[in-house]
């Protein structure tokens, strides 16, 4: 059960990447921002990268590819956290 929360969570990490890359290669990210808040930075920590890694092509779509396993990883954390935090809330509710 809990790799299938990761595998969930690892898969909207993937889908919220693409997502920003779509609109980056549109030139429309600044949708992306919410009184002054880049909201980019919010639901890809790792995009930071994105800025500072490109020199040369095969540079830039390793630290791409880089940035985009680690949002994985941190959605597929974060899944497995909510998970076992609301599993846990489950069986204190139930004991009181």
């Amino acid at each position: 059960m809990t790799t299938r929360v990761a595998v969930i969570g690892a898969s909207i990490g993937l889908i919220v990447s693409l997502a920003v890359l779509t609109l980056l290669w549109f030139g429309v990210l600044g949708i992306l921002t919410v009184d002054g808040i880049d909201l980019m930075r919010i639901v890809w920590p790792s995009s930071v990268m994105l800025t500072v890694g490109w020199r040369t092509t095969p540079h830039g779509i390793f630290t791409t590819l880089i940035s985009v396993a680690i949002n994985c990883g941190i959605y597929g954390t974060l899944a497995i956290l909510l998970r076992t935090g609301i599993a846990k809330a489950g069986i204190l509710w139930k004991s009181s």
